[in-house]
């Protein structure tokens, strides 16, 4: 088996309702457990029988008690910075952990039994005897109790090296486009942090020590770029008992300078957690791990830095069978801007085998394919559920990558995995505005990957349980993301806005309808008679004509009246888009209703419910927002502008890419102007080329008048790529601007001596 099946092969925890946590407090030591009370008449529903097995006959086995409380990360959404988000989800996170465990602790510290505390999903691992296990499901704030089972690591096959390609660079760096990303956007992801939670990291690998955080070229400090709680290392420097964790770094950022290209990325910083003990990766181990990549500690586990998170951190680990057992870490990750890359197991070919926490909604995983873009037969597959898994697909069999002491080809989705991960850190290299932004990430890889049909597990056509969204393209994933251009129809990222303290009952608060999670919903109080609930747009303002309102699975047929908001600014200058009526919802096509408007452009939606109080009480499952192409006030109107006899400048505004304007050649400065006929409020310009143009840069910039006389300036001079993978479609979006007048002045054009344009389309509000 290959490495990626070492530590794809299971976590077999128990399926868990609500998600993971992070260790919070260290183990507290203390005699054996005290047997506190007389067995109860009946086992309880919160034991399961491998735990009630464990500690039978006066037995003392480690087990898990997961408490009932759920942390409320409706706060998050509203800070302005990375380190503000973690550290807000820290805050509360530990604010619901230290409010609802003190029962718990105090039973365990009477009981003088071993244990430790976690906060991310509000969990405490207990090592005690049946009698304590009894007197701890007793408490009405303990969920459950869960069994405590590591994953195994098999042994992998090491495979033979596959031929690179030019100057050193793997077939595997080629197949996706990242030496295209290198050569023509100068990008290697230069100013991101990679991690992985993995078996650990040999920091002074030629290939890697360059790029390790803790490596400053005139000294090493492994304060905050290195973490392990499992032990194993010779030193308090970073090691790697495996292997595997080596490799998938170097897949990351791997670079020694010379002929060994190995990584999709070399222009990262990088830092790593050792999760995995050695042969096994325990729960214990994996969860402090994700806890410490919210915020980084020195060596002693001390004054955490939440400034220091990494961007991405690749899993290339898993278990097979459903489990939600890690999911309050990725939540949290998410929250914090994090973006969660794991890889989907290999326990392939069958349908139904995609390893978690890969499987669950708020992980991005990756399936593993060859060098002639075959599925390997080991990549795991999905089953069909309500989402797709795999997500996407990226080179995973004889990828040649670093180990301790030297270079080995591995297979498996571990090898898949960190080709998405470094993927990401160039996207946000190249366009830092999209940092930490998850949502639209995943939606710019889905939309670049290169679809590969198969029908061979419950589903077909663009997106299968096979390849996901298809085949990784890290050069098309970038050239979409520098031109900013979406697609209409794309679902856009909406987290909560103003008024993240609106009226919900327990557990059930405003945040629960924006989550991916159709399982999880707001509910309003019965007592309330009116409510409107606001959302904004994670990553700025955004184009929208429609919402899709969803109530939980198990509500019944029902009424509701509601109208949608729509505002540019925020509180001050809500309008409604579209008045309030009655809508019908079915459990028999899906409990959803669609909204649809004329294009509004600005930051935030609220839905509005006036007509309480509601019997049943409203529950949104989830609320979704969808991507318009906007009012295109150029289109059809005059433009001016020198011009090729055959191309004039009234190409660019009919509608037709086919066509196209192309400027007197060899004299720039050239510009053209459009008369948008009156003074409006426009907030984006987007240009074209013929879809069927090589790629080409063009130095431009954008200015706006009143009167057609005095212009000021709405986006500086600056180079745009214009490329096939992204249409040959750049975007340039601003704050509102009121002009009638609207000139592009050009200054270069990397192809031709001359401004071209097949379209100019300039979207107002």
């Amino acid at each position: 088996m290959s490495r990626s099946m070492r530590l794809l092969r299971a976590l077999v925890t128990a399926t868990v309702a609500t998600a993971v946590v992070f260790s919070s407090n260290a183990a507290h030591a203390g005699g054996p457990a005290n047997t506190l009370a007389a067995a109860e008449p009946t086992p309880s529903p919160k034991i399961p029988a491998a735990v009630r097995n464990s500690v039978a006959d006066g037995g003392v086995a480690t087990f898990w008690v997961r408490l009932a409380r759920r942390a409320d990360l409706g706060t998050v959404a509203g800070k302005q910075t990375r380190a503000g988000r973690a550290t807000e989800v820290i805050r509360v996170r530990k604010e619901a952990a230290e409010s609802s465990q003190r029962q718990v602790i105090a039973t365990l510290r009477a009981a003088q039994a071993d244990f430790t505390s976690f906060w991310i999903s509000n969990t405490v691992k207990v090592t005690g005897d049946g009698a304590l296990l009894k007197r701890l499901a007793a408490l009405p704030e303990v969920a459950k109790i869960e069994a405590d089972v590591p994953i195994v690591i098999p042994e992998p096959i090491v495979a033979p090296r596959a031929q690179a390609t030019v100057a050193g660079i793997e077939w595997n760096i080629g197949k996706i486009g990242a030496d295209r990303v290198w050569s023509e956007f100068s990008d290697r992801g230069q100013g991101i942090v990679v991690a992985n939670i993995d078996t650990g990291v040999q920091w002074d690998h030629p290939a890697l020590t360059g790029q390790y955080r803790g490596n400053s070229g005139g000294g090493v400090n492994h304060n905050y770029a290195w973490f392990n709680p499992v032990g194993g290392c010779p030193t308090a420097a970073p090691c790697d008992t495996d292997g595997h964790g080596t490799h998938t770094m170097g897949t990351m950022a791997g670079d020694d300078g010379g002929t060994n290209k190995i990584g999709v990325a070399p222009g990262v910083k990088w830092i790593a957690a050792k999760g995995c003990e050695g042969t096994n990766c325990s729960a214990a181990a994996l969860l402090a791990a994700g806890q410490w990549m919210l915020a980084p500690t020195d060596l002693a586990g001390q004054n955490p830095r939440p400034d220091l998170a990494p961007d991405v951190v690749n899993n290339s680990w898993g278990s097979l069978g459903y489990s939600e057992w890690y999911a309050d870490v990725l939540a949290s990750w998410v929250q914090a801007g994090i973006f969660p890359a794991f890889a989907i197991g290999n326990d392939g070919p069958a349908c139904g085998t995609a390893g978690y926490p890969g499987g669950l909604v708020h992980a991005y995983s990756s399936a593993a394919f060859d060098v002639n873009d075959v599925i390997a037969p080991f990549s795991s597959r999905g089953d069909g559920a309500s989402y797709i898994k795999p997500d996407i697909a990226a080179p995973g069999v004889n990828v040649r990558s670093s180990v301790p002491g030297g270079y080995a080809s591995h297979s498996g989705t571990s090898m898949a995995s960190p080709h998405t991960a470094a993927t990401v850190a160039l996207i946000w290299a190249a366009v830092p505005s999209l940092r930490g932004n998850v949502d639209a990430t995943r939606e710019i890889l889905n939309v670049t990957a290169v679809p590969k049909s198969d029908t061979s597990c419950a589903s077909a056509g663009t997106a299968n349980e096979v390849w996901g969204r298809g085949k990784l393209d890290a050069y098309a994933a970038v050239a979409r993301a520098r031109s900013g251009v979406i697609a209409p129809g794309t679902e856009l990222p909406v987290v909560m806005g103003y008024n993240r303290t609106l009226p919900g009952t327990d557990g059930h608060w405003g945040f629960s309808s924006v989550d991916d999670d159709p399982a999880t919903y707001w509910e309003v109080p019965a007592f309330v008679n009116s409510v409107s609930i606001n959302y904004a747009f994670d990553g700025g303002r955004r184009t929208t004509d429609k919402v899709v309102v969803q109530l939980p699975a198990g509500e019944p047929a029902r009424t509701l009246t509601m109208s949608v908001q729509a505002a540019y600014e925020g509180t001050v200058d809500n309008v409604t888009v579209s008045p309030a009526q009655t809508y019908s919802f079915n459990p028999a096509t899906g409990n959803k209703v669609t909204i649809t408007f004329p294009p509004v452009h600005g930051c935030c939606l609220s839905l509005s419910f006036p007509n309480g109080p509601w019997s049943p009480t409203i529950k949104i499952a989830e609320v979704q927002a969808f991507s318009a192409a906007g009012k295109n006030a150029a289109l059809g109107r005059p433009v001016q502008g020198s011009a090729q006899p055959g191309y004039g400048t009234a190409n660019t505004v009919d509608g037709n890419t086919a066509t196209y304007w192309e400027s007197v050649n060899n004299a720039f400065p050239q510009s053209l102007t459009v008369d948008l006929g009156a003074t409006c409020r426009i907030y984006q310009v987007e240009m074209t080329l013929p879809p069927s143009w090589g790629a080409r840069t063009q130095t431009l910039s954008i200015e706006g008048s009143t009167d057609g006389v005095t212009y000021r300036p709405i986006a500086g001079s600056r180079a745009y790529a214009f490329t096939p993978a992204s249409g040959n479609a750049v975007a340039v979006g601003f704050n509102m601007a009121a002009v009638r007048y609207v000139r592009l002045v050009f200054t270069a054009n990397t192809a031709w001596p001359a401004g071209q344009l097949s379209e100019l389309r300039v979207l107002a509000s």
